[in-house]
């Protein structure tokens, strides 16, 4: 029994585990004759081979080199409602891109920067209105300005470095980490973009309480304190997208003594780029209707849903295959020699033959950007060299 092999054992132990399979379903899924095979790996007295590690990985939903080598350890993946099926493979899924953009800034000798705020607060005690006053707060330094949804992605990039990853997750369930990798959201893809919005403003919610959160269960929904973080955050999202004093002055606009068209509302929805649900009880919250179950009456309405619905189809836009700039960063470990063009097709989940259509989709022309990244050497002969006679008519 050598140290690697036992290391590597572990690792695949702990990978099976996480993914909730069993021996014989992992072994089964390699491709390995008999359980007994994996057992023995797992336990460190056999040997990996080249193949079977590679295909040991892509069964784990990890990296091959997360495989070969000590990673950090897994970080805590919180659902906002955890998929009861699938949730293992799914969760893999999403710690291994942020697994791969950790080691992509790496090689680009980065590190990943966490310049979210740390709210340490104790949950059980927060109150809505705790939460309503830590979305303006938000909402301010952000910039978001009258019309949060709209920039908000690109916001929490840009200024809290936050990485949003769009992956198919069956149930439409968000989630958030916050790690060695930095902070990262986990959207469905298939959600429409005012769900999405949403989703990304109740995760921010949790990174934000991020230290509150450690040692808790991913499955917040199991336990009443978990439960409570929740209803938090989704008075902090509908807080921070739809702001009190401009969806007031707002209504009073598109209303005529103390009455407004359901239409209005739904195309207040869309211009706040929120769902109907998430405007009306927004109002709802400010006051403007007292009993709930006027409200629950009105949504529950089919034909306030067909209205909603009708007024979605030119909105609709789908979300990019992967963030951008884990794209660029990724490119750019290629160009200096550092992540060959077959570790780059495996990092943006395409063949290498596929590569160029898939960098094409983010905008990178592989000539122009080869021709940038060309060095020109600059010799400076004397410092002594008397400047140029500027262009007639121009000192």
């Amino acid at each position: 029994m050598t140290d690697e092999a036992r290391d590597i054992g572990r690792r695949v132990k702990a990978a099976r585990d996480a993914l909730g399979l069993k021996q014989e379903e992992l072994a089964r899924a390699v491709g390995f004759a008999s359980r007994q095979i994996l057992s023995d790996l797992e336990r460190g007295v056999r040997d990996v081979k080249a193949s079977e590690a590679a295909r040991l990985a892509r069964a784990l939903r990890i990296d091959l080199a997360s495989l070969l080598a000590d990673a950090p350890a897994r970080p805590l993946v919180l659902w906002r409602a955890q998929p009861c099926e699938g949730a293992e493979a799914i969760e893999a899924e999403f710690l291994q891109w942020c697994e791969r953009q950790r080691r992509v800034l790496r090689l680009l000798d980065q590190r990943p920067l966490d310049q979210l705020p740390v709210y340490d607060v104790e949950l059980a005690r927060m109150t809505y209105a705790d939460a309503d006053r830590l979305a303006g707060d938000i909402g301010q330094l952000l910039g978001l300005g009258v019309r949060p949804a709209r920039g908000l992605s690109a916001a929490l990039e840009s200024r809290f470095d936050v990485t949003i990853w769009f992956l198919d997750t069956p149930g439409g369930c968000a989630a958030c980490t916050r790690g060695e990798h930095g902070a990262s959201i986990l959207v469905p893809r298939s959600e429409a973009p005012w769900r999405r919005h949403f989703d990304i403003a109740h995760e921010l919610f949790h990174l934000l309480t991020w230290s509150s959160a450690r040692g808790s269960v991913p499955r917040w929904d199991e336990t009443e304190a978990g439960r409570h973080a929740e209803q938090l955050a989704n008075a902090f999202a509908a807080s921070l997208l739809v702001p009190a004093e401009v969806v007031l002055r707002e209504l009073d606009e598109r209303s005529s003594e103390r009455r407004v068209r359901l239409g209005e509302l739904v195309a207040m929805a869309r211009d706040f780029g929120v769902s109907l649900e998430t405007l009306v009880w927004r109002l709802h919250n400010l006051g403007l209707w007292p009993e709930r179950e006027i409200v629950r009456k009105l949504l529950a309405d089919p034909r306030l849903r067909e209205l909603d619905k009708a007024s979605q189809a030119k909105e609709w836009q789908d979300p990019p295959t992967l963030p951008e700039r884990f794209v660029q960063a990724a490119y750019a470990a290629t160009l200096r020699a550092r992540l060959s063009r077959t570790q780059l097709a495996t990092y943006l989940g395409c063949g290498l033959s596929e590569l160029p259509s898939r960098l094409a989709e983010y905008g990178i022309d592989e000539d122009l950007a080869e021709m940038a990244a060309q060095d020109l050497s600059v010799d400076r002969r004397s410092d002594d060299l008397d400047p140029l006679p500027m262009p007639s008519g121009q000192a």
